[in-house]
């Protein structure tokens, strides 16, 4: 391998760590600010509202209750079965356990 492969190799890497980072991170963003969303309206001067306001925002808090969470569908095995995935850091360190299983599974193999 010559030193611009190599160079090309780290780039490429680096550029998919990176974007990979960048995905999971925002999605555990969006998963931590949504827990929020209650308390921010609790918080907030909702007795002055309108009795209609009021009935809007909580069911706006009973929405908040469950996390908002990016998910992404794996292709089905089965028609019918779908394998989500839900973007956090979460997921991301178990991608990164993955890819360094395999790559010393790999090595381990030419060596």
């Amino acid at each position: 391998m010559t030193t611009a492969d190599m160079i090309g190799l780290i780039s490429y890497s680096s550029a998919t760590f990176s974007q990979l980072v960048l995905y999971h991170w925002l999605g555990n963003e969006i998963m931590f600010k949504s827990t929020k969303i209650i308390e921010s309206c609790y918080l907030s001067e909702w007795y002055q509202l309108s009795k209609t306001s009021q009935k809007s925002l909580m069911l706006l808090m009973e929405r908040a209750k469950r996390p908002l969470v990016i998910e992404l569908a794996k292709r089905p095995l089965v028609i019918e079965l779908y394998s989500l995935i839900y973007i956090s850091l979460d997921t991301l360190a178990v991608i990164i356990r993955w890819a360094y299983s395999l790559v010393a599974l790999i090595k381990a193999s030419y060596n």
